[in-house]
């Protein structure tokens, strides 16, 4: 544990943060002060690595992108400077959390992943990489503020399937299917034209059961989480967002997965004060 003070984000990388990933960062709130710019620098991180995507116009400037980060991670282990404003708060919570690399090489490259048309063969896959971004993202965040927590991996990867399925639609509009190709046959296209087949609405609907059998089966673990509570509360969402996502008719595709902000702040102040998921 480091007695340096925690480097600052800077404020517009925190603006963004509310905007694009409150759940984390509304979590992140309840995290000890001192703690709270290292943890939100893990979810700072995983903003800039999801847009990669949607700033390129081809896969090759997509890995140029990645390998950037690649080396401004590997920089950070051999301290030296990494070349962004998120830099000093990543390199503290790495310090802080005894954090390996070998963790961000599986985020990166999940992250990479992301790029292909159909990056997940089947359910099995799909669960695999939601393991490598989401939950190693809540194992690193818990690690930072405590010890770690066995609930935080499969906490986590139930959060990053609930995460794919909420960017089902914009990545199908950049011809990536977050759905198992097995599941959808010949229809990934359709998926790219924007077109909610009965074969699509079956794949999206088993992802959507499997979920929240993930949470389920996890959410019981993250009781008593004591310290490591607010690196898991994003995942407190879950059942919220799923509720939404199983209505009639909903469609991925055409409609945008969000709760309320009011809701949310709901919830987790709720878990937070029960001190479980």
């Amino acid at each position: 544990m480091s007695d340096r003070p925690a480097p600052p984000l800077p404020q517009t990388t925190l603006e963004i943060l509310r905007r694009e990933e409150s759940d984390r960062f509304l979590s992140a709130l309840f995290a000890p002060t001192d703690l709270r710019a290292p943890v939100m620098a893990l979810y700072a991180l995983d903003r800039e690595l999801k847009r990669i995507p949607h700033l390129v116009s081809e896969p090759m400037l997509g890995a140029i992108r990645f390998q950037w980060w690649r080396d401004a991670i590997g920089a950070i282990y051999q301290g030296e400077e990494s070349g962004h404003e998120i830099g000093p708060a990543l390199a503290h919570a790495i310090e802080v959390g005894n954090l390996p690399p070998e963790a961000f090489h599986a985020w990166l490259d999940a992250r990479e992943d992301e790029m292909a048309e159909l990056p997940f063969s089947n359910m099995e896959a799909m669960t695999a990489h939601a393991r490598a971004s989401d939950g190693t993202i809540m194992n690193l965040a818990a690690q930072v503020l405590s010890d770690g927590h066995p609930a935080a991996e499969p906490l986590g990867t139930a959060y990053g399937l609930m995460d794919l399925l909420r960017r089902c639609g914009a990545a199908a509009g950049r011809r990536a299917a977050f759905l198992p190709a097995d599941m959808l046959g010949d229809d990934d296209m359709m998926l790219f034209a924007g077109d909610f087949t009965p074969k699509i609405a079956t794949a999206f609907a088993s992802v959507c059961a499997h979920t929240s059998t993930c949470f389920e089966a996890s959410a019981k673990d993250g009781r008593n989480a004591g310290s490591v509570l607010p690196a898991l509360l994003p995942a407190g969402l879950i059942p919220g967002y799923m509720r939404l996502m199983a209505k009639r008719h909903f469609n991925p595709l055409r409609t945008q997965v969000e709760v309320p902000a009011f809701r949310r702040q709901i919830a987790l102040l709720a878990r937070a004060t029960r001190g479980r998921i």
